[in-house]
């Protein structure tokens, strides 16, 4: 394969500075360092004998001498210093760095070291590229969590944003993480909420901040677990409901479209089947049953109105 000769001439604008800078290199090294074969590396050297500024005379041209174990360039012809980096470049770089940055734990001996690195390159193409325009994120819902996988093995708290979208607003709680179920389209977390002093379910999506914390109050979590709550007798109406799809997992056929699931929060049950009222039946608990009749009514009534 015949190399592209643009590439040849970036690695020469490479060679002259590192061999200025490591005067006395072998040629394996100088392989070694740029990837290439030792030939690749005599026809480089041949071809700087030639190379030199305008006139090209002898005193005009690069003075370089070599053998097999010594390189020495005596007069690199203004190609002492690195090349720039173009500004292309310069973005790759910021952009790696920021990811590196983001992924890095700030207790880290090359955290500080990164974001020194990263503050120069934008320094010197702040003209042309804001330091605002660079920014990265990490896949938010896998560090949240591999945060609350951590907390469960290390059996720490958890402070936790959690936003309800239902009421359209946020809360921070307080939460013992017990287990994460994963389902087909929905990760939940099951935990013990020190706010509501009983065991919930969060779906991992509406998790916006997270942090953990020692754990003071030891909470008896096996307990919980075997107490996790009333069940409710579900009809489902239509093989699309959006509820079959979401809670396949939790849902436990008695018969033909009737089902039992495990519920935490009441509300939760009551706003499912109001949201998914085509297609969805609350059969028991009896209590929540008429509370959804009740507010159906009350909506109707309002529409009336």
């Amino acid at each position: 394969m015949v190399e592209n000769a643009a590439l040849r001439a970036i690695r020469l604008l490479d060679l002259v500075p590192y061999i200025v800078a490591h005067p006395g290199i072998s040629i394996t090294e100088l392989a070694k360092e740029f990837s290439i074969s030792r030939d690749e590396v005599l026809k480089d050297l041949n071809l700087l004998f030639l190379c030199g500024l305008p006139g090209y005379t002898p005193l005009e041209l690069i003075d370089i001498s070599f053998d097999e174990e010594s390189v020495v360039i005596r007069d690199p012809q203004n190609l002492a210093a690195p090349r720039n980096l173009n500004e292309s470049e310069a973005l790759i770089a910021r952009i790696a760095l920021a990811a590196l940055e983001e992924s890095t734990p700030k207790t880290s001996a090359a955290y500080p070291q990164i974001i020194a690195l990263r503050e120069k390159i934008a320094k010197a193409f702040s003209s042309s590229i804001p330091a605002s325009a660079i920014t990265f994120t990490l896949d938010k819902e896998r560090a949240t969590l591999e945060a609350i996988e951590g907390a469960i093995k290390q059996e720490l708290d958890l402070e936790i944003t959690y936003n309800n979208v239902t009421k359209d607003s946020s809360s921070r709680r307080s939460i013992t993480p017990i287990s994460i179920i994963a389902e087909d389209k929905r990760t939940l977390v099951s935990a013990y909420c020190h706010s509501a002093k009983g065991l919930r379910t969060f779906n991992l999506a509406q998790i916006s901040e997270v942090s953990t914390k020692e754990r003071i109050v030891r909470t008896d979590l096996e307990r919980l677990e075997d107490s996790r709550g009333s069940s409710a007798e579900v009809i489902i109406k239509s093989e699309d409901s959006s509820f079959l799809s979401e809670n396949a997992s939790s849902l436990k056929e008695l018969s033909k479209s009737c089902y039992q699931i495990d519920i935490f929060q009441p509300e939760w049950i009551v706003r499912s089947v109001l949201a998914g009222a085509d297609s969805l039946e609350l059969a028991k608990p009896l209590e929540l049953r008429a509370e959804i009749a009740e507010r159906a009514n009350r909506a109707l009534l309002a529409y009336k109105g």
